[in-house]
């Protein structure tokens, strides 16, 4: 075998390593270890480096082979008996020219930063949702005045997006909206619950650290801790509604910091665009269910909840709420910073100071998209919003948002690529 094909073997002689003092449960034992020395060109030559890397095996065999697998690294120092000389590489700070360019941003950066504010937009719906719930729940009278059927919708929501199985409405007696709440908020079991989205967002992030400021970092994991908890001795309702309303407050300060501190180059763009869409099509979703022609007061007055514009709509109607102006402000409103309007205004900006694979001129795939449903909304009629208008819209966004994917993060052979590199990449 050795004869026809030689070189698929390699011969290695079994030496015996020498050992290191290694501490283990208190005190000093000797392991088997191996020294890993670097070598550097100089003008005098080459020259072996103090120190190096070390490879200490976790078993007392000392045999060679025996190193490959179970073993642990370490850096060698080597001491000196004087401070080391300071030399570095980089250029020094008279020679650093000033640069206000975008930047190179790895695609897979690009993806992951989408994603994460995708994830975070999510969470923060599924939060809002909770919280619309179990204050409906809270309040004793609700089922009285009639808003058991928003109650419903609700909890049908929540079960709809994966957030809890559908099981538990029938635990909804006493307590309606709890169960479901309470699972919607905790059980990491289901793909669409606060905790699994944020865990979600962490992975995420983890991925991209380097990109995110140490205050960003912690707020990601402050809002996966609040959320990865059991529950307390408060009342059902009570207790998921003080924890949906402390993550909701972490995602705030998060999105703050985000606007405020962070840099305007691309990596920004892809994060801001991935919550924008999230957010447009859970607005979507919300004038779906609780803005339909047949919506009462307290559905409209629940969308107005979701997307965080009750004062807008207090300050700009007098009148007790209706379903146009309801529709207007939640869709179409340009205005509004939760309307739908406005997440795709944002987004075709965000497209437009990306750089183009071609230079012909010709709107690529994601920018004709948003360029036609910003135009489209501009000239629609709140009136005019059925279910079926709004699902269109929703199917439109989300298809948007696989444009983007596919177009910005290089997905197999077939990725879409420039005629030259530009200085985004």
């Amino acid at each position: 075998a050795m004869r026809r094909r030689g070189a698929d073997y390699v011969g290695q002689e079994v030496v015996k390593l020498s050992t290191t003092p290694f501490w283990e449960e208190g005190r000093l034992t000797p392991r088997p270890f191996a020294l890993r020395v670097f070598a550097a060109a100089t003008p005098e030559g080459w020259r072996v480096m103090p120190g190096g890397f070390c490879r200490i095996s976790d078993r007392g065999d000392a045999r060679a082979f025996s190193m490959g697998e179970g073993v642990r690294s370490a850096d060698v120092w080597v001491l000196g008996d004087r401070p080391a000389e300071m030399v570095t590489l980089l250029p020094q700070s008279e020679a650093v020219t000033v640069r206000r360019l975008m930047g190179a941003l790895p695609s897979r950066a690009a993806d992951n930063l989408f994603w994460l504010g995708r994830y975070l937009e999510r969470a923060e719906a599924t939060l809002r949702l909770i919280r619309c719930l179990c204050g409906r729940s809270i309040e004793t009278d609700s089922v009285s005045r009639g808003s058991r059927p928003t109650v419903d919708r609700l909890q049908q929501l929540l079960v709809a997006w994966g957030a809890a199985p559908k099981r538990e409405k029938e635990l909804v007696a006493t307590h309606p909206g709890f169960p479901i709440a309470s699972t919607a908020l905790h059980s990491g079991g289901h793909y669409g619950s606060a905790v699994a989205l944020s865990r979600e967002a962490l992975r995420t992030a983890s991925a991209i650290r380097e990109r995110l400021s140490p205050d960003a970092w912690r707020l990601v994991v402050t809002l996966e801790q609040r959320l990865d908890v059991g529950k307390d001795s408060l009342p059902p309702e009570i207790e998921s509604f003080d924890r949906a309303d402390q993550a909701l407050r972490a995602i705030s300060a998060l999105s703050g910091l985000m606007h405020e501190n962070m840099n305007r180059v691309a990596g920004w763009r892809f994060l801001d665009m991935g919550r924008r869409v999230e957010r447009a099509i859970n607005t979507c979703r919300f004038a779906r269910l609780f803005a339909a022609s047949d919506a009462s007061a307290d559905d409209l007055d629940v969308v107005l909840d979701l997307i965080d514009s009750q004062i807008t709509y207090r300050s700009r109607y007098r009148a007790g709420v209706a379903l146009v102006p309801a529709r207007d402000m939640v869709v179409l409103d340009p205005y509004n910073p939760r309307s739908v309007a406005f997440q795709l205004e944002c987004i075709d900006a965000h497209l437009s100071g990306l750089p183009e694979l071609r230079s012909d001129g010709i709107l690529e795939a994601p920018r004709r998209m948003s360029k036609g449903l910003t135009s489209d909304l501009s000239v629609e009629e709140a009136a005019e919003l059925d279910h079926p208008r709004l699902l269109a819209i929703e199917q439109r966004v989300t298809r948007l948002g696989d444009a983007i994917a596919s177009r910005y993060f290089l997905q197999g052979p077939h990725a879409a690529r420039a005629d030259r590199q530009p200085d985004f990449a």
